[in-house]
């Protein structure tokens, strides 16, 4: 365009300015054209004198407005009031202020649409595309365009007469999740700030784009491409044309914080039940062959603990869902569990005295050439240990596999150097003769033997413990649960009920009934290997 001044966003807004005042759009397009042309012919004639040109522009714009309004009323306008006498008077910065926040309106106005309104306004009135164009260039019938058109025109009009920022906007929640399986793949995806408030917006309730925009203070151009990532991977759905639900559990703080006091209280002597089973169960342990079965027994009980509370959580899984009904889905469709929390900025949310231990349970799996599978096996990815999550990896593993079969092989050195690394990070030991490993490694048939032996002794336990959480559960969880949510609430939330690791580490560590590491930092304790030929 000749006139740099003169952009496709100009003639746009200028629309906007008629067609918010005429409402018409007919009338509209002939007053935008009308002021359009005007500017064009005056600022040829008078741009020496114009030095702030929007400011100029808008006051031309309510100039050529007003003109048309007398018109219509009287039939006609005096020669005067039609001739450019307007750019020799050039405006004070009070009246370009109020232009320019006009124009700043029509702007947010427009960003707020949906992609799909904002490229039928930019189609139709920017590149001059009659509907029908519009239509068979998209695929849909004209009638679905001119509905686009009109719905266009009335949500831009609504934003000059409502505030719609939310609370969002200004003091975002904090959102805090945890999940499984393979939800590590989206994790990146989920923690911006942006994408958390979205997903916090429509945790009740459907949303559109308009008021997921209003909520969270920005424009949808700017969060789109993250709506439909939420959307691709089912983190979000559509439950209506246009309006969106967040598809897993998101629980208030507050209520979460309440339940897990309470959980605290019901399993405050589940580590000493589990310590108990597990010291009357260890000649049957090492009885099982894998390596490591020597290792002292309080260094076993790192992953000991961890299995014991998984088949405990697993007997109480069985029993709680032989009595649900029928109706409800076996799983959720997609390779990932999630679940969420939000706390609000006006929350204080204390959880007083509660002592636990933090734990992960991260599994990573790779081949090797002797093994077609080996699991990598890392319950304690969370302080006092350290990053832990990758020292065992593809470019070791074979080296670390030959030194578990045989402990005095030969090595080259660069395998030296990488065994020193391990050595490094406690998960090998030099000896006289060669390396030995840090950390048990179970066969997949000695792993499925430890947990059968273990599982048969937990029958009472998992009675005694079952009912009581299921009632603490729907008690304080379940009226936060949507309808919609009810398989997520049985399988994931349930699940996690039923789960009392941290409560059972808590008792280990104060009773002194592991192997303390000197250096959590060097430390193994926690590792262990599943490997299958």
């Amino acid at each position: 365009m000749e006139e740099s001044w003169l952009t496709e966003e100009l003639i746009q807004n200028t629309y906007l300015y008629c067609i918010k005042r005429l409402h018409d759009t007919g009338e509209a397009e002939d007053l935008a054209q009308d002021i359009l042309t005007e500017a064009l012919v005056s600022y040829r004639k008078h741009r020496e004198q114009i030095t702030a040109v929007y400011a100029w522009f808008w006051k031309l714009a309510h100039h050529r407005y007003c003109l048309y309004l007398r018109k219509k009323q009287n039939g006609a306008v005096s020669l005067e009031e039609v001739g450019g006498t307007l750019p020799a008077d050039i405006p004070d910065p009070a009246d370009g202020m109020i232009a320019e926040e006009e124009q700043s309106a029509l702007n947010h106005a427009l960003s707020r649409l949906s992609a799909i309104h904002r490229e039928t306004i930019i189609r139709y009135y920017l590149q001059n595309q009659t509907t029908r164009a519009i239509a068979d260039d998209l695929g849909v019938p004209e009638g679905t365009i001119k509905r686009r058109l009109f719905d266009a025109k009335e949500k831009i009009r609504e934003d000059f007469t409502m505030t719609n920022t939310g609370r969002s906007a200004y003091a975002p929640a904090e959102l805090y999740m945890n999940g499984g399986y393979n939800i590590p793949k989206h994790w990146e995806k989920l923690q911006d700030l942006m994408t958390k408030q979205i997903l916090i917006t429509c945790r009740k309730e459907a949303c559109t784009i308009r008021e997921i925009a209003d909520e969270i203070g920005v424009a949808p151009v700017y969060f789109e491409e993250k709506l439909n990532y939420l959307l691709e991977h089912k983190f979000l759905k559509e439950t209506a044309k246009g309006k969106y639900l967040t598809d897993f559990v998101i629980l208030p703080e507050e209520a979460y914080r309440d339940y897990y006091l309470e959980k605290a209280k019901v399993y405050q002597d589940v580590g000493k039940e589990l310590t108990e089973l597990l010291t009357a169960l260890e000649p049957e342990i090492r009885s099982v062959d894998f390596y490591g079965n020597r290792f002292a027994y309080k260094y076993l009980m790192w992953i000991l603990y961890v299995v014991a509370s998984d088949m405990l959580g697993k007997k109480m899984r069985e029993l709680y869902e032989s009595t649900l009904d029928p109706s409800v889905p076996a799983d959720n469709g997609k390779d990932y569990r999630l679940m969420g929390r939000v706390k609000f900025p006006d929350e204080i949310i204390s959880y007083g005295d509660l002592h636990a231990v933090s734990w992960s349970n991260l599994w990573q799996q790779f081949t090797t050439s002797g093994y077609r599978r080996v699991s990598y096996v890392n319950y304690f990815q969370a302080e006092p240990f350290g990053d832990r999550d990758r020292i065992l990896n593809t470019s070791n593993a074979d080296l670390f596999l030959r030194i578990y079969e045989d402990s005095g092989c030969t090595l080259t050195e660069t395998e030296k150097e990488k065994a020193a690394f391990l050595v490094e990070k406690g998960y090998l030991q030099k000896t006289d003769t060669g390396y030995m490993l840090t950390m048990p490694v179970f066969t997949i048939e000695s792993w499925r033997e430890i947990e059968k032996r273990i599982l048969q002794k937990l029958e009472k336990l998992a009675e005694k413990y079952m009912n009581t959480m299921r009632q603490l559960a729907d008690r304080l969880l379940l009226p936060h649960i949507r309808k919609d949510m009810i398989e997520e609430y049985v399988h994931l939330i349930m699940g996690s009920a039923f789960y009392a690791v941290d409560f059972v580490f808590t008792y280990a560590i104060d009773n002194e009934t592991l192997t303390i590491p000197a250096d959590y930092l060097s430390s193994a304790a926690g590792i262990c290997l599943i490997v299958q030929k």
